[in-house]
């Protein structure tokens, strides 16, 4: 065999054998070799290549898995969620009542303005603000010390700029009044719109009256159906009192003369024209249902001329005014304020003071200090407030009556008088005034139920009422006195100043009040 045949990179000198080894033997030897060889080679590169993509398939599942969104489990349980009532606003923590400095100060000088017309369309009446309607604010108005007669506050046909939130503010710290008592007036606002009925009327019996009071009260206040807390249940309020029938059967007649009162403030402050509408119906049966002698006695009666009854008769006479300051234009309006005013002035001449009835040119000669400031008020009220007779009852509340504004140990009808009484002291002014703004204060605030309501002191002069309606009784009257520092601010008016025809709502438009 020869040796060329090996290629020398594999030649083996031991592998070399002429005697023992064929040629084809070598030629078995070296295949076996080569593939030997080849196995070896390729073994290592086989085995890395598949560990290799092993590896990297592992990595990519790890990777993968490591990276899946996660599903999330839904777990649907049953809770039983109990009924949420609606709670009333926390209550108002009360400071020690505030006194009022004694000041010496210059007169004021008062001015009344005119209220900006009212938008009148449906969007008004959305809850968007808790202003009342814009005025110019009187800012004129310095302490309360020696404020003097005013003849009328209620002389002017605008009688409401003091209302707004600012001419609040600045009524009340220039007449006296202190946080505790307006912080006690909205508390008793909350209870007020709390009780009100469904149909907007307030009360379970003689819903005329005390709707009209409880209205009376949110709108002293500024408040309106544009009103952000209350516009609501004024909204309610109005339309409830502009649909109610007329009729002189409620409460011998109070209700009808409040509920024309309060129609006509309304209709003052808002401009719309339903309520123009049920103000002159309810109006014109006032003027109809006085008597010659200027006064007014139960159910408007004129068959009875020889009764005369100034407790339901001071009511006819505020609605008479509240009417003519929002421009009510029913015939026979003037020639009615000034037979009122006659019979006021004749009733404060009599010996004994102003009566609760005369009958047969009779007065009754019980002396109450409900009449004499029901009689007071309202000569002030028809611009007669300097009249000499009205003086020496205007003395005597200021003295005597003051010592007797004693909730434990209160007179008889002592709310009733104390509504009007207040008014009366404020109109008055001057040291008058400070001394009864100090004391009433005092004893109303001290005196309210922590959720916001009052209970009639001592005797009631009406024992019918549930106790429900005798609540709302007591509380429009007490929170109608704490808003006597801007409910009509003093004016220096005549009783019969000209209408202003740009307080005369306009016609054209209806102001929606249902929902």
């Amino acid at each position: 065999m020869s040796l060329d045949v090996i290629d020398d990179e594999y030649y083996d000198e031991d592998l070399v054998d002429d005697n023992s080894l064929s040629e084809e033997d070598i030629l078995e030897i070296r295949n076996q070799y080569y593939k030997q060889r080849l196995k070896e080679s390729l073994v290592g590169p086989v085995i890395s290549t598949l560990f290799h993509v092993v590896l990297i398939i592992v990595l990519a599942i790890m990777i993968t898995d490591k990276y899946q969104p996660q599903k999330a489990e839904i777990v649907v349980t049953m809770e039983t969620i109990e009924e949420v009532k609606i709670e009333e606003p926390p209550p108002i923590e009360e400071p020690v009542p505030e006194e009022v400095e004694n000041t010496d100060t210059v007169n004021p000088v008062l001015t009344t303005v005119a209220i900006e017309n009212v938008d009148t369309n449906d969007a008004a009446l959305e809850d968007t603000n808790d202003e009342a309607p814009s005025t110019d604010d009187d800012s004129a108005v310095e302490a309360v010390s020696d404020v003097t007669v005013s003849p009328s506050a209620f002389a002017s046909p605008n009688v409401f700029g003091g209302r707004s939130a600012a001419g609040r503010a600045s009524s009340v710290s220039k007449f006296g009044g202190s946080k505790v008592g307006q912080d006690s007036l909205l508390k008793a606002l909350w209870w007020l719109a709390k009780v009100q009925n469904p149909n907007g009327s307030w009360g379970t019996s003689e819903n005329q009256a005390f709707t009209g009071l409880a209205l009376l009260t949110f709108l002293a206040h500024g408040e309106t159906p544009t009103s952000k807390n209350f516009g609501t249940n004024i909204k309610k309020a109005m339309l409830w009192l502009a649909e109610d029938k007329i009729s002189k059967a409620h409460g011998k007649g109070y209700g009808h003369a409040i509920k024309a009162y309060a129609l006509s403030e309304a209709y003052a402050m808002t401009g719309i024209s339903m309520l123009e509408d049920a103000m002159n119906r309810s109006i014109k049966l006032i003027i109809k249902g006085q008597q010659e002698t200027g006064a007014f006695d139960y159910r408007y009666r004129l068959e009875h001329k020889t009764r005369q009854d100034l407790s339901l008769s001071g009511w006819n006479f505020q609605a008479l005014k509240a009417a003519y300051g929002a421009g009510c234009e029913a015939e026979g309006l003037d020639g009615a304020i000034y037979k009122s005013v006659d019979w006021l002035k004749k009733a404060a001449a009599f010996e004994s003071g102003f009566p609760y009835t005369v009958v047969n040119n009779s007065p009754n000669k019980r002396k109450s200090h409900t009449m004499r400031a029901v009689g007071s008020l309202c000569l002030q009220l028809f611009g007669e407030g300097d009249f000499a007779e009205l003086q020496d009852d205007i003395n005597i509340i200021a003295e005597k009556d003051l010592t007797n504004l004693n909730w434990n140990n209160p007179p008889k009808e002592s709310l009733y008088g104390w509504y009007y009484a207040t008014q009366v002291m404020f109109q008055a002014g001057g040291k008058k005034w400070k001394s009864w703004n100090r004391k009433f204060q005092k004893e109303l605030t001290s005196n309210q139920h922590k959720e916001g309501y009052w209970e009639y002191p001592g005797e009631y002069h009406d024992k019918g009422l549930d106790a429900l309606t005798s609540k709302i009784y007591a509380t429009t009257l007490c929170a109608l006195q704490l808003t006597v520092y801007y409910r009509y601010l003093p004016s220096t008016k005549g009783a019969l100043g000209a209408k202003k025809d740009a307080n005369k709502p306009v016609e054209e438009e209806e102001l929606d009040l249902i929902d």
